[in-house]
């Protein structure tokens, strides 16, 4: 941003939160209030055109739509001589991928069925407004220490095919290679069990430390979300049952048929059933220092 734009409409910037390739994430204040949020912006410049300022504003358009303690708040859209935004609830904490790299993922688990109940809750809201996500994965939860989660990220997001484009109807192919649904990557009519899916992908990492799958190529990873069987989370911690480990395999399944028909579903189903054996004790003081110190 350049040293003397300080404004976008009429929001002042004061913090780069985080920059992407195609948008900044600053935290701002209206002129008129001290509240501070979070502004996704689309800066000028070459990334700027009709179709990137489309798809911000329809992003605002789903999150505006959305109303849960699981999702993160969106307020406003606007674009101005000084680029395009949108509007969000400043949630200043880490996403869960960066919380399972930092210091262990196993320091997450004492805390599992609060985390991953409140992840489900917040896809489950979606769903019921009638948006499939399409890009769910670690990074797009942040995640508090009070266990309080925050989904994110409705770029991708787009209405169930019906009807007959259920049958014959296509969508276009994007999302996250290490998540994406056996029929995403065909780009055939989807439904809220794709979601089920890379939730399925997201738990998996959740226990194991890394995505369920991983390739020397992108061509290579998708083809092993179409044809091959990830390990059951039991290989990596003997202290899961193998009755939620089946289940995790279960929203993993090719055939969307054979998951979980919804996320309500798979949310309960984290809240009722057991995941471990013993109960995983909390991180020592010292444990969470060191992982502080390393984040720091």
């Amino acid at each position: 941003m350049a040293a003397t734009q300080q404004f976008v409409g009429s929001y002042r910037m004061y913090h780069l939160i985080r920059a992407g390739a195609m948008y900044e994430i600053w935290a701002v204040r209206p002129m008129s209030e001290t509240t501070a949020y979070a502004m996704k912006w689309l800066p000028p410049g070459p990334k700027y055109s009709r179709s990137s300022v489309g798809e911000l504003k329809h992003e605002y358009q789903v999150g505006a739509s959305l109303d849960h303690p699981g999702v993160i708040k969106t307020y406003d859209f606007g674009n101005t001589s000084n680029g395009a935004f949108m509007l969000l609830e400043l949630f200043k904490v880490p996403n869960l991928k960066q919380q399972i790299i930092s210091g262990g993922y196993k320091k997450l688990h004492h805390r599992a069925k609060e985390i991953l109940a409140a992840c489900a809750a917040g896809i489950a809201h979606l769903h019921e407004k009638g948006w499939i996500h399409r890009d769910i994965k670690p990074d797009n939860f942040l995640l508090r220490d009070d266990n309080v989660v925050k989904l994110i990220d409705f770029n991708l997001a787009r209405k169930p095919a019906g009807g007959i484009s259920k049958l014959f109807g296509r969508m276009e192919v994007s999302g996250t290679h290490s998540y994406m649904s056996p029929e995403q990557i065909r780009g055939q009519a989807q439904d809220f069990r794709a979601d089920v899916y890379s939730f399925g992908c997201t738990v998996h990492e959740f226990f194991s430390g890394k995505p369920p799958f991983t390739a020397n190529s992108p061509n290579e990873l998708l083809q092993r979300h179409l044809t091959a069987k990830p390990q059951p989370i039991v290989v990596f911690d003997k202290n899961i049952t193998p009755e939620f480990a089946n289940y995790v395999q279960r929203m993993m399944a090719k055939d969307p048929k054979e998951r979980p028909a919804s996320m309500k579903d798979v949310m309960m189903e984290i809240k009722t059933q057991k995941i471990f054996y013993n109960a995983p004790q909390p991180p020592s003081e010292v444990d969470t220092a060191k992982a502080k110190a390393t984040e720091d």
